[in-house]
């Protein structure tokens, strides 16, 4: 019993994490990082299984980012993120909702004119946030 409530509040304080920082990816180093700060150092394999399992149920969405590096965000229901596509900074790694009415006429027209479906649950593009390209274009011109 002790391994299962050991388990149990493992994943709280993971979820508690990926909640706390819903509004961009996090790496399954950042979360390590985070548990050990806490002082509530959590097993690697415990982490991936079950940021996983996470992703499995549809809580999380899962980005791959270079070098196949996976980082995670927390998918909010309410927000319907399976539905639309986000936009991921690729300097900050914020993540943004692009869940407007240009998402649905995108849809439309590619599935309209291109008989294709999307299937934006893990789909994202990446760019530069506002905020970072201003620092970008700051920091040339000097």
């Amino acid at each position: 019993m002790a391994g299962n409530e050991y388990r149990t509040n493992s994943r709280t304080k993971i979820m508690e994490y990926l909640l706390a920082n819903r509004d961009h990816a996090v790496s399954v180093r950042e979360i390590d990082l985070h548990m050990k700060a806490e002082n509530y150092p959590v097993n690697l394999t415990t982490i991936y299984r079950y940021l996983d399992k996470l992703e499995k149920d549809g809580c999380l969405i899962r980005y791959v980012g270079e070098g196949d590096k996976a980082t995670y965000q927390y998918a909010d229901r309410e927000r319907r993120c399976a539905e639309h596509l986000h936009l991921k900074c690729t300097e900050c790694g914020a993540v943004f909702h692009l869940d407007c009415a240009f998402m649905d006429e995108i849809s439309s027209h590619i599935r309209e004119h291109h008989g294709f479906f999307l299937q934006c649950r893990n789909s994202v593009l990446y760019g530069l946030c506002e905020t970072c390209r201003k620092k970008k274009i700051s920091k040339n011109s000097d």
